[in-house]
């Protein structure tokens, strides 16, 4: 059967005009452009970026991502927990919630920010005092031949040398990248050179600060909980003392590191502000409930690693 003289026309036109392109549903940036922008975003947003695709996965754990973020000088603290129950880890990193359209009742209510638990990591048992933050590593110290490093620009695990000697107690403490086991030898005191990835003999100038139950350290700085209070300490003043202000903050109990309830898990921000050399003041920017774990579980430690 012929066709019909229209349709040859039309089926003629149709050869003569030439082929449009159809429009791509998924456009994309080139890699650099696109590393380029996300190194500028904060990292309390990555674990959302993540959900998008596998693609957007892979340029998070990429190591271009992480060298355009320290070229344009944007890592940041960034803070993780450690859960652990009678058959496993867990460690989860803070982020920020994704945006969404809410009622002012749901704004009452919600949270801007959550502990996001690290995928497919396979966690080594830790013990609270044998964890220690150094850089964008945190070290996991179980015993003199067992040490081994979270890097968490990655999230993966790796072998860290052996200490020299053996330990007297399972406790550690970082200051000026240098972290410092509870452990003395005649000639001083054992300390592990993060920069050189060696261990050498330091200098105890500190006293009692390697037997605090909980601390971090800001810009050479070291932050302590003890007996239920905030301290700080360096170098330049030679001696502990308590800082100032923290408005809104809940109390600590006394002889505890961290206060948490049978299942939620509150985060605090603290702005920290120099008035010369006697003096720091905390003001808490914000008090939040940021996880909500089963009964069987329990805090080991929070760090702060910088990413």
């Amino acid at each position: 059967m012929s066709s019909s003289p229209e349709k040859k026309k039309e089926k003629k036109l149709e050869e003569e005009l030439p082929s449009t392109p159809q429009p791509n549903p998924t456009p994309s940036l080139p890699d650099e452009l696109l590393t380029s922008c996300i190194a500028r975003l904060s990292r309390l947003y990555y674990p959302t970026l993540s959900l998008v695709s596998k693609s957007f996965r892979s340029l998070l754990a990429s190591p271009e991502l992480y060298k355009a973020r320290s070229l344009s000088f944007r890592t940041e603290s960034c803070l993780y927990l450690c859960l652990e129950s009678s058959s496993d880890s867990r460690w989860f990193t803070l982020c920020r919630k994704p945006d969404k359209t809410e009622t002012e009742d749901d704004k009452k209510k919600s949270t801007s920010y959550a502990l996001w638990k690290l995928p497919s990591l396979h966690s080594p048992p830790a013990v609270f005092s044998g964890l220690v933050s150094v850089g964008s590593d945190i070290y996991n110290i179980r015993s003199s031949s067992n040490v081994s490093v979270l890097d968490c620009r990655f999230h993966t695990w790796r072998k860290a040398p052996s200490l020299p000697v053996e330990l007297m107690a399972l406790s550690a403490c970082a200051v000026d990248e240098k972290i410092y086991p509870h452990v003395a030898t005649d000639d001083g005191v054992v300390c592990y050179n993060s920069q050189e990835g060696k261990w050498e003999l330091g200098e105890a100038k500190m006293g009692s600060f390697r037997f605090s139950d909980s601390y971090c350290e800001v810009e050479n700085v070291l932050y302590s909980v003890y007996d239920g209070m905030l301290r700080w300490y360096d170098g330049e003043v030679n001696v502990w003392r308590s800082l100032e202000g923290l408005v809104g903050l809940p109390k600590f109990l006394p002889g505890v590191s961290v206060r948490f309830g049978e299942k939620k898990i509150l985060c605090a921000e603290i702005a920290l502000e120099r008035r010369g050399v006697w003096e720091i003041w905390g003001g808490v920017e914000w008090v939040e409930h940021v996880l909500t774990v089963p009964i069987g579980y329990y805090i080991v430690k929070a760090l702060s690693a910088m990413v």
